[in-house]
């Protein structure tokens, strides 16, 4: 039983060249050709049992009727197989090893069984018999060379078996002129075999190459299901023909509402219903199909609470484009975050100079009508901050700094902004404001920062501030309203500081 295990094992091989084997999941599919569709199969054994039959019916010998017996039993038992595996093999799918290893002793009996009656035939003198049984066999092993082709030593075996029968015959009868049948079955058999080895290495090339494609492709539908990004490509007609799941997933729907065949903004606008509705449906739409429209390489999309998408379109030669969606919702964030950060101080958060420098020079920008000539600025400067500085450290002056600044927002809570220029220097820019209205809030600031702060050291710290006032002038710069505003400043320290200066065109200061 083992030597019989391991002769069929042998013949069932899938043998070839080079360092990369046959996979399991090509040599599965080898051997199941072997014990699927029976077509040609039945013709083959149709043509041996008609043979048998005339065989019979022309020369009446009992090896007649025993050749018909087998022929009919061998085919009988090779479609039962056939169809007993396709029949499991629907229901649940099943290996074809054993199945191929049960129909290849039948396969080889049939052409045993044929090459026996074929050298009988001959043998007989009837002429047209011989001449039948001579091509039938030979056109029964071509196919077994084409159909078998799979398991190349399973055909070779059998043109073997077909073929042997007539040597041996041929040879036995030598004398008689027999021996002429010799020559030809060797290079039958050879001819065969070439035929076989050439099928064989051109199936096997091809299988592989389909599979080599099969698990190319499968793991391109992975890449392009789990990539972080959304993905699909338009047509040259912009109809969306390929979409990844990332791209429903973006917009808060899932894989099912994934529509294609269908225009880019259609897309967008389908996969965009179930979380934002119809009318924000309609927006994504017509921004879609607005970009589509234009040149632009990117689209940007504000889904709200804080979530942001990007939709970058790279053409392609032939006309279709990929279309690439991303969440950059982090990026935003990053961007408005490092934005803030350069136009804001760091300790108090207030507006930095740069961002004083450019709100100013707008508002300085404006029609002069608009800011009824009243646009002004309050240059403050801390007394005493640096005593606190050098008595309790630096820790102690930032907490100063930020209750300077909670004060200040307090008061002044409908000004036009309030900026840090560094160290102990605040800018309060405002505007509708008189001179006199501009003294009184000066007074009340220089009251409410001389109160006390309560350090998380226990101490109570006290510092004052001195103000210059500057209010704006027809065609002035920025930089010259701060300069006038900080010799404001500096005749408000050398006044004794806590009090605050106007500055007046004619360089006489006011109190």
């Amino acid at each position: 039983m083992a030597r019989a295990s391991f002769f069929l094992d042998f013949l069932l091989a899938t043998p070839v060249k080079g360092p990369q084997p046959v996979s399991p999941a090509v040599r599965a599919t080898m051997l199941a050709t072997m014990v699927s569709g029976s077509r040609s199969l039945v013709l083959a054994g149709t043509a041996a049992i008609f043979l048998a039959s005339v065989t019979l019916i022309q020369l009446e010998q009992r090896w007649a009727l025993f050749w018909l017996i087998c022929e009919v039993v061998a085919l009988a038992a090779r479609i039962g197989l056939i169809q007993v595996y396709t029949h499991r093999n629907q229901i649940t799918p099943t290996l074809p090893h054993r199945w191929a290893a049960a129909y290849a002793p039948f396969s080889a009996l049939a052409c045993l069984l044929q090459g026996s009656g074929t050298i009988m035939c001959v043998f007989s003198t009837h002429t047209p018999l011989a001449s039948l049984a001579l091509m039938t066999i030979a056109g029964t092993l071509g196919g077994v060379a084409s159909r078998n082709s799979v398991l190349p030593r399973l055909a070779v075996f059998q043109l073997f078996l077909g073929i042997l029968p007539i040597g041996i015959g041929a040879a036995i009868r030598y004398g008689d002129g027999y021996w002429i049948l010799i020559p030809p079955l060797f290079l039958y058999l050879a001819a065969m075999t070439l035929v076989v080895k050439r099928h064989y290495t051109g199936l096997i090339a091809l299988m592989m190459a389909e599979q080599r494609n099969a698990e190319l492709v499968a793991r391109f539908d992975a890449a392009l299901m789990h990539m972080p990004h959304g993905l699909c490509t338009i047509d040259e007609d912009g109809k969306v023909i390929i979409a990844n799941r990332k791209a429903a997933e973006l917009f808060g729907a899932t894989v099912e509402v994934l529509k294609l065949n269908v225009s880019l903004p259609e897309f967008i606008g389908q996969v965009g219903l179930a979380k934002f509705g119809d009318a924000f449906r309609k927006q994504l739409m017509d921004r879609c199909a607005r970009w589509l429209s234009h040149d632009g390489r990117s689209l940007d999309l504000n889904l709200g609470d804080g979530d942001y998408l990007e939709m970058t379109r790279n053409p392609v030669p032939d006309g279709s484009s990929v279309i690439i969606i991303q969440d950059v919702s982090e990026r935003r964030r990053l961007e408005a975050e490092m934005r803030h950060r350069a136009l804001h101080d760091p300790l108090t958060g207030l507006p930095n100079r740069r961002y004083l420098s450019d709100r100013v020079g707008q508002l300085l920008g404006e029609p002069m009508e608009s800011q009824a000539m009243d646009l002004a600025v309050m240059y403050l400067d801390l007394d005493g901050f640096k005593s606190v500085n050098d008595l309790y450290g630096h820790s102690a002056g930032d907490e100063v700094l930020k209750g300077v600044t909670d004060r200040l927002s307090l008061t002044m809570h409908d000004a036009e902004m309030i900026a840090r220029l560094g160290g102990d220097e605040f800018v309060i820019v405002f505007h509708g404001r008189s001179t006199s209205e501009a003294a009184t809030l000066s007074r009340r600031i220089i009251e409410d920062v001389s109160q006390p702060y309560a350090l998380s050291n226990g101490i109570q710290a006290v510092v004052g501030t001195s103000i210059g006032i500057a209010f704006a002038v027809r065609a002035e710069s920025f930089e010259m309203l701060m300069n006038r505003a900080d010799t404001a400043l500096y005749k408000a320290k050398t006044s004794g500081k806590s009090t605050f200066h106007f500055w007046d065109a004619h360089d006489m200061r006011v109190s």
